[in-house]
């Protein structure tokens, strides 16, 4: 990631239509410490603000677009759909984003889910991440172990991930073809049993969700996002630095969470009857509430995904 992304010294380009240009040109230079620039530089711009789906720039609505028109618009190459001014917030994130793409490495981002005690809900977490990444339009991988591929209704046997990643990179693309398993009923998500990986080497894929599993059951300091319940188990998260998504219930109301965690979690999804009766059934993600996922949804949506 370069120096400034997420800070001050972004350089951005802004293709639209008064008056949104110049209240964007006013924000992101006064509030944010921003540069705004031409679209083709000097300096190139490390973020593009455009009307028209562009690759790898964010499209700017200023009346929230339906879901129908954000797939399409990612479908067509936009690394985001903002809305102006109400989401102005979450520039700053995806200047980040910006800034992991173009990194310059061909391996797909990685999104690691881990949780702080078994039976939070990593493994289902991670499986709807990736749904709603394939629901968008892109190719997405979910990587974990048998008991990731069991919610979606898929028996793991055999080789799997962490053999894969094993590979030459070279290798590794004709390997997933053979290896990964499509989920049912959601073209574009496949699933790869055998165990978490931390990186996907030549993965031909446009992004990679990996299930770590439980927090000091070989997971470091690599994960994306914790997940925890609100209850004692929160300590566990409290001096690392990855943002916490509390699933469930238990007895910490917010302010009990906030002391627990030292700061505040991304959001709380709620337990959930469906969600449960879904991972029974083997119908992950295409059998959770789509309450639940559009919560999840937005919880994630910030969440600076790493490219290695």
């Amino acid at each position: 990631m370069g120096p400034g992304v997420g800070g001050s010294g972004v350089a951005v380009a802004l293709r639209l239509a008064e008056p949104t240009a110049s209240e964007l040109a006013g924000y992101v230079e006064s509030e944010l410490g921003w540069q705004v620039v031409h679209p083709d530089g000097p300096p190139s711009p490390l973020l593009v603000l455009t009307e028209e789906a562009a690759p790898g720039a964010v499209v700017v609505r200023t009346d929230p677009p339906d879901a129908e028109e954000v797939r399409a618009l990612l479908t067509a190459g936009a690394l985001d759909v903002l809305t102006w001014p109400g989401e102005r917030e979450r520039l700053t994130g995806l200047a980040a984003r910006a800034g992991a793409s173009g990194a310059g490495s061909d391996d797909p981002p990685v999104l690691r889910v881990a949780a702080v005690a078994g039976g939070v809900g990593a493994s289902t977490t991670a499986l709807a991440a990736a749904g709603l990444l394939a629901w968008a339009g892109l190719d997405v991988v979910a990587v974990g172990d048998a008991g990731l591929t069991r919610l979606a209704g898929v028996a793991w046997r055999g080789p799997g991930a962490p053999e894969l990643a094993a590979l030459a990179a070279h290798e590794a693309a004709a390997e997933l073809a053979a290896l990964a398993r499509p989920a049912r009923g959601l073209p574009g998500l496949r699933l790869l049993g055998g165990g978490p990986v931390v990186d996907a080497p030549g993965w031909d894929a446009d992004a990679v969700v990996v299930d770590l599993g439980v927090l000091g059951e070989g997971v470091g300091a690599v994960a994306d996002v914790l997940l925890a319940r609100p209850d004692a188990h929160l300590a566990a998260a409290a001096g690392r630095s990855e943002p916490v998504l509390l699933v469930g219930d238990g007895p910490l109301d917010g302010a009990g969470v906030r002391r627990a965690l030292g700061r505040r979690p991304l959001a709380h999804l709620p337990s959930s009857a469906r969600v449960a009766r879904a991972g029974l059934d083997g119908r992950v993600p295409t059998g959770l509430p789509g309450s639940w996922l559009r919560g999840l949804e937005r919880a994630l949506r910030d969440v600076e995904v790493a490219r290695r």
